[in-house]
């Protein structure tokens, strides 16, 4: 394909090339009106707790943009070389904050005779929508697509597009800036249902929505630079999710009262993983990723 003339992917490959910022904007641009539509005009977000339209469609467009530009899925971290090291490095980093993350939560909520228990439950955290297994497994599955679509915008796509012009740290800072800005349509949702008002409340809401994001942005932009597979921070991101979505702690103050200790510490851990990261990616001499070229 990449040898057949085509002059629409010959002038996206070029502006791509010259112009890498602005084309992920663009895209990012388009994936937000997917989400836009999908959260404030079907509301499938209060209907089913998910917007796996949006998600979907959003995996499509990194799909076709990858095909138009005359890229392969591979180019973007989606190949199997290696895939079981990138998978492991994933997921075991992962696992073991939010195993110290809950742990701590926990000791501290059993010395403070709140009765802490461990609790399965199919939660929304955005909307607090909850069901039973066939919910959990809606979840689960839209976190399968969702952190494809997210992954393979953010990381995938923005990463090797912007090291054609910035260094790694500034690629990854700018991709995790963007990956936060992301979540902030949750802001005007919440406030159209009236969930936050004030402007205290605004605030907290908007800083809550992001900061987490960007911080967890720079860990698997980080993930994916070191091993050059989207598989890396693909399986974190799902376990992220999915935890979340179905391991709680009850206790005598309600369910997951003690998040703002949890996430704290499970972010911390992630952002101290990157020296982990580093050290296993080396060990298994994984490649890093490279400037997008034309093809």
């Amino acid at each position: 394909m990449s040898n057949i003339k085509n002059p629409l992917s010959d002038r996206l490959q070029k502006i791509s090339l010259e112009k890498p910022i602005l084309t992920a904007l663009v895209l990012m641009a388009i994936a937000l009106f997917f989400k836009w539509i999908d959260t404030f005009v079907l509301r499938l977000d209060e209907r089913w707790g998910e917007i796996i339209l949006s998600k979907s469609l959003g995996f499509v467009l990194v799909v076709v943009f990858v095909w138009l530009a005359r890229h392969k899925l591979k180019d973007i971290g989606l190949h199997s070389k290696r895939i079981g090291q990138s998978l492991l490095i994933g997921a075991s980093v992962t696992i073991i904050a939010f195993l110290i993350g809950y742990g701590v939560e926990y000791l501290l909520a059993a010395q403070q005779a709140n009765e802490p228990e461990i609790y399965f439950a199919a939660l929304d955290n955005k909307m607090g929508v909850t069901g039973g297994y066939l919910f959990a497994l809606l979840l689960v599955v839209g976190n399968f697509i969702n952190s494809f679509m997210e992954e393979g915008l953010f990381r995938g796509l923005m990463i090797p597009l912007f090291l054609t012009k910035l260094s790694f740290v500034r690629t990854n800072w700018l991709q995790a800036f963007l990956f936060g800005a992301w979540h902030l349509m949750w802001v005007f949702k919440y406030y159209q249902l009236g969930t936050v008002q004030t402007t205290g409340e605004i605030t907290m809401s908007t800083f809550m929505n992001f900061a987490p994001q960007l911080l967890m942005g720079l860990v698997w932009g980080y993930m994916y630079y070191k091993t050059k597979s989207l598989w890396t921070p693909w399986i974190s991101h799902v376990i992220t999710n999915s935890t979340l979505n179905l391991l709680h702690v009850n206790t005598l103050q309600g369910m997951d009262s003690g998040m703002m200790i949890r996430m704290p510490i499970f972010t911390i851990l992630s952002l101290l993983s990157m020296f982990v990261i580093k050290y296993l990616a080396e060990k298994f001499q994984m490649d890093t990723v490279q400037p997008w070229q034309s093809k």
